[in-house]
């Protein structure tokens, strides 16, 4: 618990600004199931810039129950800067720390992760019917608590993103979104003896999921609620399990104003 009030105040210290047009997506999970509460902000800084800041925290069953509340999940927090090209596109770096906890005898009660990753979308619509896509890198740094040496130091991961949000009425309170993720990766591991190496790059999940967004006008911030389902590869057993998350998040929309 004081780690997570540490974050919370590293987070206060840091937080500019974020206006999500998407949901802050659910981090990878281990449980059956999932419940994930997240909140954000998203200001412009500039005519074609934006910061983007989030801070997330989940809690989840282990994979031989449906208790959902059972198990500390992981706590996240990003921050993103996106730069606008064009009407269509749109590049974006960021930067993202976790803490994930683990409860069984492979790993160590909690593993840290930092994050860095560039991206490029690409948006469009179809009659009334937006879409984005997105291509992303991801390089993930891991440590032990205490941010000691752990047997995956690294990870190189790609991922395919497709979105759709269509709106549900005319005053563009209400709207209904899909997505698609695909992720594709390499692990860095360490053997007993200190050497290292890199496995296979292989297809390792997808994520798809459906939401509601919902526009509060007076705050101008989206309450969102949907469902994620992750299919991932347990290195374990070598098969692929399905994850079941309830994703929530509040999002506030350029609370320190619009820049002109």
């Amino acid at each position: 618990m004081r780690r997570i009030v540490a974050h919370i105040a590293l987070l206060c210290s840091i937080f500019s600004s974020l206006s999500l047009q998407a949901q802050i997506s659910a981090q990878g999970q281990g449980g059956k199931d999932v419940i994930w509460l997240a909140a954000g902000i998203e200001q412009q800084i500039g005519k074609r810039w934006t910061n983007k800041n989030a801070i997330a925290y989940s809690r989840h069953s282990s994979l031989n129950d449906w208790n959902v509340t059972k198990q500390g999940g992981i706590f996240t927090i990003r921050e993103e800067i996106v730069y606008r090209l064009s009407n269509h596109f749109k590049i974006a770096q960021g930067i993202f720390y976790a803490e994930r906890g683990y409860y069984d005898t492979e790993h160590p009660a909690y593993v840290n992760e930092i994050r860095l990753y560039p991206k490029v979308y690409h948006e469009f619509s179809v009659a009334a019917i937006r879409f984005s896509q997105c291509l992303r890198t991801d390089i993930r740094f891991f440590s032990a608590p205490g941010f000691n040496t752990y047997n995956k130091p690294l990870e190189i991961r790609n991922r395919y993103l497709m979105k759709a949000t269509m709106p549900l009425d005319r005053n563009n309170k209400n709207y209904l979104v899909g997505m698609t993720e695909f992720f594709f990766a390499t692990d860095e591991k360490r053997n007993k003896d200190g050497s290292v190496y890199f496995t296979e790059y292989q297809f390792t999940e997808n994520r798809s999921s459906f939401y509601v967004r919902h526009h509060i006008e007076k705050l101008d911030a989206f309450f969102d609620a949907g469902v994620m389902v992750q299919t991932w590869n347990d290195m374990s057993t070598g098969h692929f399990r399905e994850t079941y998350i309830l994703q929530l998040d509040f999002i506030f929309i350029n609370p320190f104003g619009r820049k002109k």
